[in-house]
């Protein structure tokens, strides 16, 4: 099976079939002849949508190449994960290469660990902070071989710059004349979190016409996210913008809001994470002001970056530190990419940092 047969059969895996960035990967050195098979581990933090994007990706990747592919879940414990990784770079069957996030801050640890075992790492989907004094990769540690990183900062930005404009827009000021913003994050000590929480800084930062007046941290799902938005907007009446991290909380949000008998759209603007039909629909209807997404994609385009690696083609002149952008659909636009994602889901969208 070619990968062009891979990458229709993910669009169908997946909820809505939106291939977004397009497979990229195929994209950069379509693989040729036969090749030794070789063995992955990924390791997911938990089971949701999102994360089951990831996975059915990376395996519909593997089974196209035909990669041992062994998928580890750490059921929200962090503990657990370093505990699979060295289980998984140990003993006469270990693997020989591991893809992983930094979930609450382990990726350090785990690419030590990785290198002590001459196993090749692989980070994506959330950033190393600087203050772990860690490096790039194949800097201090020859074994980390790359990371592929959405830009997380930059569409939180921009996604609450198009909550706090449309507020504008619609005269919803609070009576010192400011819009009134709040944030629904993740968990505290996700990098994740913490860098979407930057970008929405960013947009506030500086500005006298906004205000900021608090971000609150979630476990990242939606009945947390309902019962801390419905806190929030009793503690700050004025609120006009929730600025939310994830689809999860901001389908929560949306059950807060109809409790407090208010209307998303009118009375309070609120974006989303996520391009299946369901987010992209509450956009058409004018609950959603804005989303994004695509980053689930990364994980196949790290295996493939990592098969050609084994392979003999070294992806170091691409970038070893890479960064995905994400599309962020308004309403304005939300026909036009409806009609043709398609046509979008086959360009490359990657840009190194």
């Amino acid at each position: 099976m070619g990968f062009s047969a891979f990458t229709s059969r993910s669009c169908n895996r997946v909820a809505g079939g939106i291939c977004l960035l397009g497979l990229l990967a195929v994209l950069l050195f379509p693989a040729t002849g036969a090749a030794k098979s070789f063995k992955v581990a990924l390791f997911i933090p938990g089971q949701s949508s999102f994360w089951n994007l990831v996975t059915a990706f990376m395996e519909a990747a593997a089974e196209d190449l035909d990669v041992d592919l062994r998928v580890y879940d750490a059921e929200s414990n962090h503990f657990l994960m370093v505990k699979q990784v060295e289980e998984a770079i140990s003993g006469p069957d270990k693997v020989d290469a591991i893809v992983f996030q930094n979930f609450k801050k382990r990726a350090p640890e785990i690419i030590k660990l990785a290198e002590d075992a001459h196993v090749y790492a692989y980070l994506f989907n959330s950033p190393i902070e600087k203050e772990a004094d860690i490096g790039r990769p194949r800097e201090k540690y020859r074994y980390w071989l790359g990371e592929m990183l959405p830009d997380d900062k930059g569409v939180a930005e921009v996604l609450a710059n198009s909550l706090i404009r449309e507020s504008i827009r619609n005269g919803k000021i609070a009576a010192d004349g400011t819009v009134h913003v709040i944030g629904i994050s993740g968990r505290l000590a996700d990098t994740a979190s913490l860098t979407r929480i930057s970008g929405l800084e960013n947009a506030v930062n500086g500005r006298d016409d906004v205000k900021l007046r608090q971000v609150f941290n979630t476990d990242w799902g939606q009945e947390q996210g309902a019962q801390v938005a419905f806190m929030a907007l009793k503690r700050y009446p004025e609120t006009t913008v929730v600025w939310s991290a994830n689809y999860k909380t901001s389908n929560g949000i949306l059950r807060s809001l109809e409790r407090l008998q208010l209307s998303p759209g009118e009375d309070i603007f609120l974006n989303s994470y996520g391009l299946r039909a369901e987010v992209l629909d509450l956009i058409a209807a004018g609950d959603i002001v804005a989303t994004t997404g695509g980053h689930y994609i990364e994980s196949a385009w790290v295996l493939v970056q990592l098969y050609d690696y084994f392979n003999g083609i070294d992806f170091r002149e691409e970038g070893t530190t890479m960064r995905t952008p994400m599309p962020v659909v308004t309403k304005k636009i939300y026909l036009s990419f409806r009609r043709n994602y398609p046509l979008i889901s086959c360009r490359p969208g990657i840009s190194k940092r």
